[in-house]
């Protein structure tokens, strides 16, 4: 249940009781009516509070209405602006379901929140609903590291959903389909360009898991490890990017900036991890950075509060673990590499700009 403001109960009580002391005067009926309006006036409260908590519940269900202008027009044929009982039904709908009656399309947007500047999304996340490395496995491949011999590097990249595919158009006659191992590659061999020195983690984790006995959704736990073997051979590091795919339509992972198209980023902080203030530090900087200069090409900062630590994408380990979003199922290779030469970029600015 959402409550939207402290004054709006007190507001609406206040209301409620003018009503009924107003109806007794006027009408001076007598007792036994007073009690017959009251009767149907709680009747009347009891069915607003109904048709609110309902579209409190159908909402948290994900279910969406994306037209505004159908929407407009629903709630607002949906009862009389001039109806003398409009204002607590605006107030009713405010107070239990979080809905401005006055602004319809706000619906659009229940249940997410935005901030200032960067964009803090609340909303169902389904990224790794569609993960089953068995079937990735027969259509993508695992991919070997050429970046070995990389001395000290300060950034580690890697997969904890390493067959994350994206779509194969363009590469049907390859009998390619491109997944996030080679997006790594890819944006660990403009890192090192720009003088980033960077290594990425080809290892296999499903391979891992299974060795080890472990269900498949202990692949962050797999991560985990990998992320402590880097430190300990590679003690020079300082960041870390655990790049994935979205499973979101590609009207929302695909933006066309310039007559170019680009898959568009999210970034995802776990904020039950110990280090959730300082990992938002690094998110949101290269998300307002990459929107001054490709506005869009950022979603935000997805939060997910979670009482599991394995949902928390090992963010804990340092304030510099961030978990990337690049582009989505239905994104090319090609405007996943348009996406990598905008991030390469500003993650180098980034780390040079950090002082600390």
């Amino acid at each position: 249940m959402i409550i939207s403001n402290n004054y709006d109960i007190l507001f609406l009580f206040y209301i409620v009781f003018c009503l009924w002391v107003i109806n007794l005067k006027k009408a001076n009926i007598k007792k036994k009516k007073s009690f017959k309006f009251l009767k149907r006036f709680l009747i009347l409260i009891l069915f607003l509070l109904s048709f609110a908590f309902t579209i409190n519940y159908l909402y948290k269900k994900s279910y969406s209405l994306n037209n505004k202008y159908t929407l407009d027009y629903l709630v607002n044929k949906s009862y009389n602006n001039n109806n003398k009982y409009s204002f607590i039904v605006n107030s009713v709908l405010k107070l239990f379901a979080g809905i401005d009656k006055n602004n319809p399309s706000s619906l659009l947007t229940y249940g997410k929140n935005y901030s200032e500047g960067t964009k803090v999304i609340k909303e169902e996340y389904s990224t790794e609903d569609d993960y089953n490395p068995d079937e990735y496995n027969k259509i993508t491949n695992y991919i070997k590291n050429d970046s070995e011999s990389v001395t000290d590097p300060i950034l580690y990249i890697y997969n904890t959903h390493q067959l994350e595919t994206y779509s194969n158009q363009g590469l049907e006659s390859y009998n390619m389909v491109p997944n996030v191992m080679m997006a790594s590659s890819l944006l660990s061999e403009k890192l090192n360009k720009l003088g980033i020195k960077t290594v990425w983690e080809d290892t296999n984790m499903d391979e891992f898991i299974k060795s080890m006995g472990l269900p498949s959704n202990e692949l962050y736990g797999a991560s985990r490890v990998f992320i402590s073997q880097a430190k300990e051979k590679y003690p020079s590091l300082k960041y870390f990017i655990d790049l994935h795919r979205d499973s979101v339509n590609k009207d929302i992972s695909t933006i066309e900036i310039d007559g170019k198209n680009y898959a568009r980023v999210l970034f995802v902080l776990g904020t039950t991890n110990r280090t959730a203030e300082e990992n938002r530090v690094m998110m949101d900087k290269l998300s307002k950075n990459i929107n001054l200069k490709y506005p869009a090409l950022s979603r935000g900062i997805y939060e997910r509060e979670t009482e599991d630590w394995y949902e928390a994408y090992n963010q804990d380990i340092s304030k510099n673990v961030i978990l990337v979003e690049l582009g989505a199922k239905d994104n090319t290779i090609t405007e996943v590499l348009n996406t990598i030469e905008v991030l390469s970029n500003e993650i180098n600015d980034y780390i040079r700009n950090d002082t600390e």
